[in-house]
């Protein structure tokens, strides 16, 4: 490694150092928060960059171990623990697809709805050209809400089984659709809610997602039921504003004892990140959480098996 080399690789690790610290402290500004999306990135760049390092200028690739360290304990929690329960008999399982609307793959998404077979279907970005493409084969599904819309912001829900109170709700301050409805998960009365929020794209478009998640967080503290929460939700759990949904509405990510599962984007795999979420309260368990085959959409497909210990 040439001294000019050796100079190039220490700036680019401090770089990716300071911008993954930063990114902890991204809940009012947009960019920051943006910036938080991508941990495992910075994990593997500054991993192999230390490693490289260590080679030449050992003590000055132990510099970035803590920040290694602090990018694991983010990880990590991912792939042990939360309400995982494989042994589970009896279960309900949902799969959810961000078709993009302008996305004219209509016999990769009716594939992938015949191989998984689920209980309940969650289509996103829906408009009526899908609409009218998915509907005839979906007689299966005779429970649904159907919202389509010409922007990207159309949703559809469609389940086998009965579905109750299913309604539109809305959330934050502007009038994009959320459904929530009730169903049965074994013994227990579940309330499925169903959102996909703006993306953060601009400080505008990140305070109207931050309100809607918010608000979304709050009402689900208040339901007196298990909850599942799924959707597109146009943010990673890296990110402050999904902490504190969690936290406020008390709901665990399907993802945790089965790995990080990232799904966008489905065109350039080296940054791609989670931004399609199944959240579920503590009485509920997950017996399988996957993520589908490229569909012809910017996101790839998540199925998720749920059930009640």
């Amino acid at each position: 490694m040439t001294k000019y080399s050796s100079r190039l690789l220490v700036a680019s690790m401090a770089i990716t150092a300071i911008t993954s610290l930063l990114s902890f402290f991204s809940g009012p500004n947009w960019i920051l928060d943006l910036f938080s999306h991508f941990k495992w990135q910075y994990l593997l760049a500054l991993t192999c960059g230390t490693v490289i390092l260590a080679f030449k200028k050992t003590k000055l690739s132990l510099i970035f171990l803590p920040f290694i360290f602090i990018l694991i304990m983010e990880i990590v929690p991912f792939y042990f623990g939360g309400n995982k329960n494989i042994s589970l008999t009896k279960t309900t399982k949902i799969i959810c697809i961000n078709l993009l609307s302008s996305n004219m793959e209509f016999k990769l998404v009716e594939n992938y709805i015949n191989q998984n077979n689920p209980d309940i279907i969650l289509l996103q970005e829906f408009n009526t050209i899908w609409q009218s493409q998915l509907e005839p084969k979906l007689q299966e599904y005779p429970h649904r809400l159907t919202i389509p819309r010409n922007d990207n912001f159309g949703m559809a829900l469609y389940s086998k089984g009965k579905i109750t109170n299913l309604k539109t709700l809305t959330f934050g301050d502007l009038d994009i659709p959320s459904i929530q409805g009730a169903i049965e998960i074994g013994s227990a009365v579940v309330q499925l809610i169903a959102t996909h929020p703006l993306p953060p794209v601009g400080a505008d478009y990140f305070q109207h997602r931050n309100s809607q998640l918010a608000e979304l967080g709050l009402y689900i503290a208040e339901l007196d039921s298990e909850v599942i929460l799924i959707g597109d939700l146009n943010t990673t759990s890296f990110s402050t504003h999904f902490k504190k949904l969690t936290s406020t509405a008390k709901l665990i990510d399907t993802r945790r004892g089965f790995g990080e599962l990232t799904t966008w984007p489905t065109w350039f795999s080296p940054a791609r990140t989670t931004l399609d979420h199944c959240l579920i309260s503590a009485g509920l368990s997950v017996k399988s959480r996957k993520v589908g085959e490229n569909i012809g959409s910017d996101h790839l497909p998540i199925s998720v098996e749920i059930g009640v210990e």
